[in-house]
């Protein structure tokens, strides 16, 4: 979802001096495509100025919109149209889209237990009651989703959404198993039960393993999907875009916001078309997917050799994130008070849940972390848990 990102950032994403920081899940700097877009960016102001800086349409620029629909087709196997995609200001502004046309103050909301804290928030911004679904390995616990289901029924109470991150989700890094998603499909028919699949973790995939989207399972209508070049270009862009049936997407291009707005970013829209028409695109998500693969390999095997038998963490497929289960007894902030006096910077679990936290998780990102630092970090992080 949205750049975890706070005032203290500049300092924290990479630490203090001298210090390992795995709190942030950002994308590497180093892989910024930057004379690349450089040069998109001068054609586009050399040729396309006077379209590139003026108002653009609600829905967005339509030759990235094309290009998109082109990828999401070949990729998804749809056959989906203009009418169903739109770009956003990042993919935080898709989901605040969505908050504000389809939900009131008071409205319920069915979220993944532990789920993305930046989403969490917004949803408390616009005063959403946010009832948790526990989740595993393979992701969202489908039994637990239809007893919440039921007993809300039952209690006269009707859910808004389920808001989802199926594939490497943050925090956790687990994906939600392909029988997992052709069932919470046929929740969704069941109930009549809408989701907010938020994907945009979906290209940073580090095996061959091709699950299907949400909403390419989908054929009720239930499911808006959510992309964002965040994570596969950079989070300075502020472009993403919205998938969904035609008379959600139009409904929210209609709206006053998109109105006023005048398109999503216009200039980077062109200049970002521009970059995926020359073919550069697929080559830099393949570069990002071996780094970032990398980066989890070294940590993954730094966790194996280092880490005390009671210590559980997960082995994500794809994504920024391992989360680490401590043993009963073993406090997470109180891991987190003594790794930072190490000099290591990491993240307790408990703003990822909207209940009472179990206090016994961490977050790590890698992504951001160079890999002799990566592995440094773990073994100090081994220490102070052993």
């Amino acid at each position: 979802m949205a750049l975890d990102y706070d005032p203290l950032a500049s300092v924290q994403a990479a630490g203090p001096p001298g210090s390992i920081s795995f709190i942030y899940g950002l994308p590497d700097p180093k892989t910024f495509p930057v004379d690349e877009l450089q040069r998109c960016f001068d054609q586009v102001l050399r040729e396309n100025s006077a379209l590139a800086l003026q108002y653009g349409p609600e829905q967005g620029y339509g030759p990235l919109i094309d290009f998109l629909l082109e990828r999401i087709n070949r990729k998804e196997h749809l056959g989906i149209t203009r009418p169903n995609l739109m770009l956003t200001g990042g993919s935080s502004q898709a989901l605040d889209h969505i908050c504000s046309l389809l939900t009131r103050s008071g409205d319920l909301v069915l979220v993944e237990a532990p789920t993305y804290r930046d989403s969490l928030q917004l949803f408390r911004n616009h005063g959403l009651r946010l009832i948790p679904v526990p989740m595993d390995n393979d992701g969202l616990n489908i039994e637990e989703l239809s007893g919440r289901l039921k007993a809300l029924k039952e209690q006269g109470e009707r859910v808004q959404f389920l808001y989802t991150i199926p594939t490497y989700q943050n925090p956790t890094g687990c994906t939600l198993s392909k029988q997992r998603r052709r069932a919470l499909i046929d929740i969704s028919e069941e109930w009549d039960l809408l989701i907010v699949e938020d994907d945009v973790y979906k290209d940073i995939a580090f095996d061959t393993t091709k699950l299907p989207s949400l909403y390419s399972l989908d054929k009720g209508g239930r499911v808006l999907s959510i992309g964002s070049f965040s994570k596969i270009m950079s989070p300075g862009l502020r472009l993403g875009w919205l998938v969904g049936p035609e008379e959600r997407i139009l409904s929210f291009i209609d709206s006053g916001f998109r109105h006023m707005g005048g398109g999503a970013n216009p200039l980077v829209a062109n200049a970002l078309s521009v970059y995926c028409k020359k073919g550069l695109l697929g080559p830099h998500v393949d570069l990002l997917r071996k780094l970032y693969s990398k980066r989890k390999d070294v940590m993954l095997d730094a966790l194996e050799s280092s880490m005390p038998e009671s210590i559980q963490w997960t082995e994500p497929k794809g994504g920024f994130y391992v989360w680490i289960s401590l043993p009963d007894g073993l406090s997470s902030m109180d891991v987190v008070r003594e790794a930072k006096k190490a000099g290591l910077w990491i993240l307790a679990g408990d703003p990822f849940f909207t209940e009472k936290p179990p206090g016994q998780h961490l977050r790590l990102a890698f992504s951001y972390v160079e890999e002799h630092k990566i592995r440094e970090g773990i073994e100090t992080l081994a220490t102070i848990l052993t």
